[in-house]
């Protein structure tokens, strides 16, 4: 998907920081905190701040407005995940998506994705929205979140073709529009 940009004003940032943190429990139970929280992700190097004493003073969606209109550092939101074997993908609103239910090259239904793009289906990759603020505008970017699983540090990679997906990602965005 190509980034989204938006001017601040025209985006309610805050009631979407606080759809995230009342849905992400849902979506992410199983992951722990420095997971499934709005990620702050440093802008220098696009690593993901994990230590909990950076993530103290901030204590609602207008806290993490002011950081990354700031430009101190870039969000991340975790808005879907993949399950193991299953090849299916969940999103932060709750809709579930297959990956194979298809009969002689036609596809079933409205709820089956055909192309992923350059998103993994790995069990270590969560699907995530990547906020950074340039030049006046908030720029959504979709990114493969590999969350370590314990054994190494979260990181991201943008990717430039979520494939069908893209229009799922859009419509979630498009609800925050002013």
């Amino acid at each position: 998907m190509k980034s989204i940009r938006i001017k601040p004003d025209e985006f309610k940032l805050e009631k979407f920081i606080d759809y995230y943190i009342d849905n992400v429990e849902e979506l992410l139970s199983e992951y722990p905190n420095y997971i499934s929280r709005v990620c702050l992700i440093d802008k220098d190097y696009m690593d993901v701040v994990i230590f909990d004493e950076d993530y103290e003073e901030l204590e609602n969606a207008s806290d993490y407005k002011k950081l990354l209109l700031n430009e101190e550092y870039a969000l991340h939101f975790a808005i879907g995940k993949t399950y193991e074997g299953t090849e299916k993908i969940e999103f932060i609103d709750g809709k579930k998506y297959a990956l194979n239910h298809y009969l002689d090259d036609i596809y079933e239904d409205n709820s089956t994705i055909k192309d992923i793009g350059e998103l993994s289906l790995n069990v270590d990759n969560l699907i995530g929205l990547l906020f950074d603020f340039e030049d006046e505008e908030i720029i959504i970017s979709v990114v493969d979140f590999e969350h370590g699983g314990g054994l190494s540090n979260p990181r991201i990679r943008e990717v430039d073709d979520s494939g069908d997906i893209e229009n799922i990602l859009k419509e979630l965005i498009e609800k925050f529009n002013k």
